[in-house]
């Protein structure tokens, strides 16, 4: 019984020879898992266009932005071209150009009109939301609202994702920069949150200049656009002084604004993408309610 052979028992290798290998079927790879941020992107076009599908919604958007001239702007020009024309009508009289009197005219009448002209400037250079233009044009655009105080129009450039974030404050260094967070559901949300570095608040005045935006990529209803800008910033104690200047010393005074201006002011340049979507209306929206989409603020 010893010589039988099992026929269950495997062959054993001859000498010289290696076993035979089981070779192990190769297990399929698993497939890949949809990235986050494309399946964000598709529910948030989503979004996007049952809120411009919904009337009541399109209409308060409309009325967030506004007249593309502000009151604020309009008052400043009357005044500004109605004190250059009083300056103009006296010269013509013969009346006497020197004196402290004519200083002062002449400097209130510079002020106006030039605080109109660029109030002017600056809502003109706004896109119109209702006009169709490019992704860059319009991010350029919703950043100079944002730091003009034009919330309502900033935010009527934001998706419905984005007015349903929540946002913090930016780091941007030895820039001041104030402390909180805000919900965007709201155009005060949307101030609140641009007065922490973009514009007046905190005890700083601020002036933000876009000096550069272009589209990185444009795919369908998705485009990338990178910005790049300037800030300013300078303690609004250093204007009091100033117009206290003016009040107590007279023309003197003005002096002081720009040596304090010079002295005291904070600059920051940034570099930085934002994603945007386009509905069916044409228009392109904000994406992210976070200004950098969680990038270094460099």
């Amino acid at each position: 019984m010893s010589d039988e052979v099992n026929p269950y028992t495997p062959p054993e290798a001859k000498p010289g020879e290696a076993r035979a290998k089981k070779k192990k079927k190769k297990e399929p790879a698993p497939a890949p898992a949809p990235a986050p941020a494309t399946t964000s992107i598709a529910e948030a076009l989503e979004r996007l266009n049952e809120h411009i599908d919904d009337r009541s919604k399109v209409e308060r958007d409309r009325k967030e932005v506004g007249s593309r001239l502000r009151i604020a702007t309009m008052v400043l020009v009357f005044f500004g071209g109605t004190a250059v024309l009083g300056m103009l009508a006296g010269i013509l009289r013969g009346a006497p150009m020197r004196g402290e009197g004519f200083v002062l005219s002449l400097a209130f009448t510079s002020i106006f009109a030039v605080l109109g002209g660029a109030l002017l400037a600056v809502d003109l250079s706004i896109a119109p939301r209702s006009r169709v233009v490019g992704a860059d044009v319009m991010l350029k655009s919703f950043l100079r609202a944002m730091a003009v105080g034009r919330e309502g129009y900033a935010w009527s450039c934001l998706s419905p994702t984005a007015r349903s974030q929540t946002v913090r404050q930016p780091s941007l260094g030895e820039f001041p920069v104030g402390p909180g967070d805000f919900s965007l559901a709201t155009p005060t949300g949307v101030k609140d949150y641009a007065s922490t570095f973009l514009r007046v608040g905190h005890g700083y005045i601020r002036n933000t200049k876009v000096k550069r935006a272009s589209i990185v990529r444009e795919d369908g209803d998705v485009a990338v656009v990178e910005i790049h800008a300037a800030l300013q910033a300078w303690s609004q104690w250093a204007n009091v002084i100033a117009a206290l200047g003016v009040v107590v010393i007279r023309p003197w005074g003005a002096l002081l604004f720009p040596v304090l201006y010079l002295a005291l002011q904070k600059r920051h340049e940034i570099t930085f993408r934002k994603t945007l979507l386009r509905g069916k209306n044409g228009l392109w929206y904000v994406y992210a309610g976070d200004l950098f989409e969680n990038q270094a603020s460099s």
